[in-house]
């Protein structure tokens, strides 16, 4: 074990930048001797890229603190212990440790196949006919053709599922966090390392959700429901969501139902690739309603600014989201039609 955690924290200053020349013998040295695991780091360094593309995230809250006078009250650095535990985490979920795919070390006629949507969004057909899109950046992993009693995947990241219906093998969907059980359904699954929550909603069908730590720790949805898992006190949050928009983002659109900025600034960052800082807890609690299509980053952030009173500045190394001077009200909705 302790081999293992001494991996991944090569790996992870790999990631940061920080390898020193010795370390990085050691470590391509450990490539060398496990070329399976010098694959999952190329999947890895790419899925980095893509969600954690912020290299020196003290710059902009230090020159913004400077140029504009204020000391932040939310710390959105990633430190050394989330960042490690980040690393720890997609290498454990790709190296399938904790899902039990190396029983198909016994079952030569399945095939182990990693599907990784990179810069576009992807959709694939499973050997059952299950549909499935990954968003930018996400993984799923899965054995084809499912054998057994059972037919089970991995995903890291969003993806949107339309699963073939099949009540002899019920479809589970695996994420560090939960297990999600379903016969036939479609429904939206979004669980990105680093986050707070992994969240799920449902369109049609029924689906039950486990915690992967404590399996009588669950909960069934409905369609028109959301299930908001929190990954740090380990509670479900379930709400009521409007369906008629099934996964805007397979085409391309933003579309946000009674969502909290905090959250909403999350899925900015993804998709526009800028580090977002909320300086303020009560503007990071606005929630809104809305839907984008073109729009540019700051035209978003400009027409949610004037259904809430917030201030943004725009800098070299992102976007700062701070406290208007008027008085803000947390619980008004903005709607565009």
């Amino acid at each position: 074990m302790e081999n293992k955690n001494n991996t991944y924290e090569l790996i992870t200053k790999k990631l940061t930048s920080s390898l020193s020349e010795e370390e990085k013998v050691l470590l391509d040295q450990v490539f060398t001797e496990n070329t399976e695991l010098a694959e999952n780091y190329e999947i890895l360094q790419k899925y980095w890229n893509h969600y954690f593309f912020k290299t020196y995230p003290n710059n902009i809250l230090n020159k913004t603190e400077k140029k504009l006078g204020f000391k932040f009250g939310q710390n959105k650095n990633l430190s050394l212990k989330t960042v490690y535990s980040v690393a720890a985490t997609i290498l454990l979920i790709l190296s399938l440790g904790f899902i039990g795919f190396q029983l198909l070390k016994q079952k030569p006629e399945v095939v182990l196949t990693n599907y990784y949507a990179n810069n576009s969004i992807k959709n694939i057909v499973l050997s059952d006919g299950t549909n499935v899109w990954l968003n930018k950046g996400s993984i799923l992993i899965t054995s084809q053709p499912f054998t057994e009693n059972r037919r089970e995947v991995l995903l890291v990241g969003e993806g949107y599922f339309e699963v073939e219906k099949d009540e002899t093998k019920p479809f589970y969907v695996k994420t560090a966090q939960l297990s999600t059980r379903v016969l036939g359904t479609h429904f939206n699954m979004a669980s990105y390392p680093g986050t707070k929550n992994t969240e799920v909603t449902l369109y049609e069908g029924k689906v039950e959700l486990t915690d992967a730590e404590s399996t009588s720790n669950k909960v069934v949805l409905k369609p028109g429901e959301r299930a908001t898992f929190s990954k740090e006190d380990k509670n479900f949050f379930v709400k009521d969501v409007d369906i008629s928009k099934p996964a805007a983002w397979r085409n391309g659109c933003i579309y946000f139902y009674d969502e909290d900025l905090f959250a909403i600034a999350q899925k900015l960052e993804f998709k526009f690739q800028t580090q977002i800082i909320i300086v303020d807890e009560e503007v990071g609690k606005l929630r809104f309603t809305a839907d984008f299509d073109k729009e540019t980053l700051e035209e978003i952030l400009k027409l949610l600014s004037e259904a809430h009173a917030f201030d943004f500045t725009k800098t070299q190394d992102g976007i700062i989201i701070n406290k208007a001077k008027k008085h803000i009200v947390p619980t008004t909705k903005n709607k565009r039609t």
